[in-house]
This record gives structure tokens, C-alpha cells and sequence, in this order.
């Protein structure tokens, strides 16, 4: 049973079928006629009767040539036409009209088809058909043949049947193949859109984690500097240089690290000696001591792995960044089907609800989207003055 969304028969695909089958109809055509031509001179030569009956044949292969231009107004009128001339030439060759009517008829059924494509409509078009021609038959000609043109008919309407089923069957099958495959198209082409969007934000991800994190860090260390530098402060102010040289060339290899991950597969690094690094360059670049409690973590997917220390990193930026904290803690534990990783600070806390909504603070959202990636649960609990704690759940 077709579904409201699958497409039905259309006029341009019957149009099409029609001229697709019009060359071997014409030949067909062509051929019944000539095989008509010459039974009716072998037993009795009409000059003005052949003739008429030529040009009814010619009339009659024009139409099966162009199609369109009848079924345009209307499928009845085609019917009609190519009907009317079968019957007109039939009596004007009364000798040739049984191979002209056995031959053309059922040509001009399989055009029945593709117009009606219902077995039933097609059955009873032609069997309506059939009953006015033999009526006719009888009015001009007698009874005398009347069996052996019910038999043949009958004949043909069983085959008629038939095809027309099984050509039914097949457009059914070829406009479903057709739907599906539109279907299927429509389908690629929004997973290919997801897939560029996705990965997008992919890039927007790794470009925040990398560039804009590291030169937000040397932006703070070059204010740091400078104002040391005002002070008098010239050592102090040396050694900053050198962390943000450091720092520095650690957003550089970052940079280059998100780079051939976009181009490759990921990369393979301890997740605990990963950790351990992030945290000693945290301590290192911001001066703020960072406690650990990290439990033996079991071998992670490249991908997990790295969405998790992305998220350890922005958390920690975040903490740099806007924090005012003089003290974190990091907690990573392994549960029963997940890995539980905390990170906690004493700075000036915030309201949650602002997450995602201040233009170009996107760390926190990046918390999410990474988050989500890897199927992990993110909780932020933070009120203004008291600290806040990010805890992410990793199923393993």
C-alpha cells in the first residue's frame, strides 16, 4: 500500500513511456498495415480504399509518434482518435480487416496501460471496446464470423490482463526504486551537511582550546609583565618573559597538534601523564597550585581521551582566566562503568544560568559541546563567592 508521502504515477513519467515504446509501435504498426495491404489485393484490389486506407495508417502512426499532444487535453480524446481510425479502417478493407484488427488492437492496449495503470480500468476500457466493434460487426457484416472474433478477443483481453498486472507490478517497483532512491539522496545530503557543520565546530572547538587559549594566557602574562616593568620590578618581569617563551611555544605545538589531528586519525598519549602535564604548565604559566587525586585509568579511545583533557584544559583556563582562585583540586576516579573527573576552585563563583550567553565566552559552552561528544554528563555548580566545581562523567 502506498504511504501519503510516495509519489504516484505522473503524467510526465506516462508521457515518457508512451514516446520511449513509440519507435517499435510504429513498426509494428507499419507492419500490419502492409500485411493488411496485401491480403486485401490478393482477393480483391481497391485502389481508392487502399489508398484511404494508407493515409489512415499514416494519421494513426502520427499520433502513436506524438503522444503528448492528445494526452495534453485529455486521455479520452487520444483513445478515441486511435480507436475511431482501427474501426474506420477495418471496414473500408473488409478483406484485410481481421489481420488489421488482430494486429493493431493489442497495440493500441499496451498504450491503455501506462494512461490507466489499473488493471480493472484497462480490462473493462477494452472490453467496452470490444462490444461496440462487434455490434458494429454485426450491423454491417452479419453473425457470421461473430465466433471466431469473440474467441480471438477473448484471447487477447486474458493476455491483456495479464501483462497489464505485471506491468503494473514493474512501475509500482521502478516509482517506489525511484522514491526510495530520492529518499536516499535527500538523506546523504543532509548527513554530508551535518557532517561539514559538525566539523566546524570541531575547528572552532580546537582553535579556542589552542590558539585562543594560549594567547589569552600570554595577553595575561604580558599584562602581568608590564606592570612590573612600571614598578621597577625588572627580574620579576624577566622571568615572565621567559614563562610566556614557554608558554608560547606550548600554544604552538598545541596549534600544530589540533592541526594533524584534523588531518589524521588522533593521537595516542597516556591519559594520567597527559593530566600531569597540563597541570605542571598550569602551575607553571598562572602560579596556582593545582591538587591531584587521579585513581589508574583505563586505556581510552583516542577520541574520548582527547575531548577529556580538552575539558580538564578549559577548565583550568577558565579557572585563570576568570576565577580569582589561589587554589584548585582535581579529582579523576574510576566507578563501576564511568570516569568521574572534578575540578574544583576557591575563586568568586558566578550564576550558571549566564552559561552560553555572553558574546565570546565560550569556553563553558565548549565544556558542553565536548561534553556531549563523548556522551559524558557535565555538571557546573558555582554561586557568586563561593567557588566552582565542574564535574564531568565519562562512560567507559
Amino acid at each position: 500500500m502506498k504511504t501519503m508521502n510516495e509519489p504516484q504515477h505522473s503524467e510526465n513519467m506516462i508521457s515518457d513511456i508512451l514516446i520511449v515504446s513509440r519507435i517499435p509501435v510504429i513498426l509494428l504498426i507499419f507492419f500490419v498495415g502492409v500485411i493488411s495491404l496485401i491480403i486485401q489485393n490478393i482477393y480483391h484490389p481497391l485502389l481508392l480504399q487502399s489508398i484511404i486506407f494508407t493515409l489512415l495508417i499514416v494519421i494513426h502512426m502520427l499520433v502513436y509518434w506524438f503522444p503528448n499532444k492528445l494526452t495534453q487535453y485529455s486521455k479520452w480524446l487520444y483513445i478515441i482518435v486511435q480507436y475511431s481510425i482501427i474501426h474506420l479502417s477495418v471496414f473500408i478493407l473488409p478483406d484485410g480487416a481481421f489481420a488489421f484488427f488482430i494486429g493493431s488492437v493489442p497495440i493500441l492496449l499496451v498504450q491503455f496501460i501506462p494512461l490507466f495503470q489499473n488493471t480493472l480500468k484497462v480490462t473493462a476500457l477494452f472490453s467496452a471496446l470490444f462490444i461496440i466493434y462487434l455490434f458494429l460487426i454485426v450491423i454491417y457484416r452479419g453473425s457470421e464470423g461473430l465466433p471466431i472474433y469473440f474467441a480471438i478477443v477473448a484471447f487477447l483481453l486474458i493476455m491483456v490482463i495479464f501483462y497489464s498486472a505485471a506491468y503494473n507490478r514493474q512501475v509500482d517497483a521502478r516509482i517506489r526504486m525511484e522514491y526510495y532512491l530520492d529518499k536516499l539522496q535527500s538523506a546523504y545530503q543532509k548527513v554530508e551537511y551535518l557532517t561539514l557543520i559538525n566539523e566546524r565546530q570541531r575547528m572552532a572547538r580546537d582553535l579556542h582550546d589552542t590558539l585562543a587559549q594560549g594567547l589569552a594566557g600570554l595577553i595575561m602574562q604580558l599584562e602581568a609583565m608590564d606592570a612590573h616593568l612600571k614598578k621597577g620590578n625588572t627580574p620579576r618581569a624577566q622571568e615572565i618573559i621567559q614563562s610566556s617563551m614557554i608558554q608560547a611555544r606550548e600554544a604552538l605545538r598545541n596549534a600544530r597538534k589540533a592541526i594533524d589531528d584534523l588531518r589524521a586519525n588522533g593521537y595516542v598519549e597516556n591519559f594520567q601523564q597527559a593530566v600531569l602535564n597540563i597541570i605542571e604548565q598550569f602551575e607553571h604559566t598562572r602560579f596556582i597550585k593545582v591538587g591531584l587525586d587521579i585513581d589508574p585509568v583505563p586505556v581510552l579511545s583516542n577520541f574520548v581521551m582527547e575531548n577529556s583533557l580538552y575539558i580538564l584544559s578549559e577548565c583550568l583556563e577558565n579557572i585563570a582566566k576568570h576565577a580569582e582562585a589561589t587554589q584548585t583540586k582535581i579529582k579523576i576516579k574510576k566507578l563501576d562503568d564511568a570516569l568521574l573527573m572534578e575540578v574544583a576552585d576557591n575563586g568568586k563563583g558566578f550564576k550558571t544560568q549566564h552559561i552560553g550567553k555572553q558574546l565570546g565566552k565560550y569556553g563553558l559552552l565548549g565544556l558542553k559541546e565536548r561534553s556531549q561528544l563523548i556522551g559524558a554528563d557535565l555538571v557546573i555548580n558555582s554561586t557568586p563567592g563561593s567557588g566552582t566545581t565542574v564535574v564531568v562523567t565519562i562512560p567507559l
